[in-house]
């Protein structure tokens, strides 16, 4: 078992030391192409054979959802028409160590004809790609991590760090914020945390439970149980939030021996809840809810003015995938 570890971090060692070189010999070329893309007015297409190919996807994808329209486009696929995707003004970064794939070469005469502009990312300064390329970023390969020298390892590796770092530079450039970022990723959790307001979260209209202070206790457990969140605001004539009643604060005191049925929600409330304001983010609601001293489980949301707007329970914002 030791020797097969070894073996897994000789592999590793063998892509950091590649990686290292990569970076300490960066072509700065990879300014001018970072710079065609940010001024392009069109998309950008990222091609791409084998495991370059594979590379190639990922770095479309990210791209995409970090402010830079790409698409990836396989060359054989082009080749049967779906080359119609290329118009002029985009930008089309091919990938391949060799630089002398046939299948991607065989696309280089149609990306030119279309008028895009070609950016390469290769290993090899001399290859057909590299002559061809408006501008060419070389990727350097110390070693491929394979015994054999064989197998796309450190220099795919490499190939999707670079992408992943144009990527973050465009990135900056266009000033693209957590919330452009959580427009392109509305479903998922991260996406959620940064767009759901406690607003879209909240019980509210007929689902929120609320009371006058000079409801009876029957009123106060009907509105609880009806609305099914486990309290109840108690709002003054305006509207405006006086007091908060949970059903912890009943049970509480008839554990003290202290309800009877003249009892009063004015009686029951706590007159100074934790309070949530109306447009801020659900999962700052939840953390705070759950990183208090003592967690709470139900809070009321108020308007700017104090006026009862919603109940949010931490059920709901959990229901909610944050």
């Amino acid at each position: 078992m030791g020797n097969t570890l070894d073996k897994v971090k000789k592999a590793l060692d063998t892509e950091i030391e590649a990686i290292l070189h990569f970076r300490e010999n960066l072509d700065p070329n990879v300014e001018k192409a970072v710079d065609l893309i940010f001024q392009s007015k069109g998309k950008v297409i990222v091609t791409g054979v084998g495991k370059s190919g594979d590379v190639g996807k990922k770095i479309a994808s990210t791209l995409s959802s970090t402010g830079t329209p790409s698409y990836f486009l396989h060359p054989s696929d082009a080749a049967h028409g779906d080359a119609g995707i290329l118009a002029q003004g985009d930008v089309v970064i091919a990938i391949g160590k060799s630089g002398e794939s046939e299948e991607l070469l065989n696309l280089l005469p149609t990306i030119k004809s279309i008028g895009a502009k070609l950016v390469g990312l290769t290993a090899n300064p001399g290859s057909r790609l590299a002559l061809d390329c408006d501008i060419v970023v070389l990727t350097p390969v110390l070693k491929e991590a394979c015994p054999l020298e064989l197998a796309p390892t450190s220099s795919t590796t490499i190939a999707l760090m670079l992408g992943d770092a144009i990527a973050m530079a465009l990135m900056e450039l266009r000033n693209f914020q957590k919330e452009d970022f959580a427009l392109y990723h509305p479903a998922g959790r991260l996406g959620k945390r940064l767009s759901l307001k406690v607003d879209d979260v909240m019980r509210k209209g007929d689902k929120l439970a609320k009371v006058s202070s000079d409801a009876s206790l029957e009123e106060v457990l009907s509105e609880i149980t009806k609305k099914l969140v486990g309290a109840t605001g108690v709002a003054d004539a305006s509207g405006k939030l006086i007091g908060f009643v949970t059903d912890y604060d009943i049970r509480k005191l008839l554990n003290d021996g202290k309800l009877d049925k003249s009892i009063k929600a004015k009686d029951l409330m706590n007159s100074k809840p934790t309070v949530f304001e109306s447009g801020i983010m659900a999962y700052d609601v939840l953390q705070s809810m759950e990183r208090r001293e003592k967690p709470i489980s139900v809070a009321p949301i108020v308007s700017k003015d104090g006026v009862l707007l919603g109940i949010v329970s931490i059920h709901d914002l959990l229901q909610k995938g944050l």
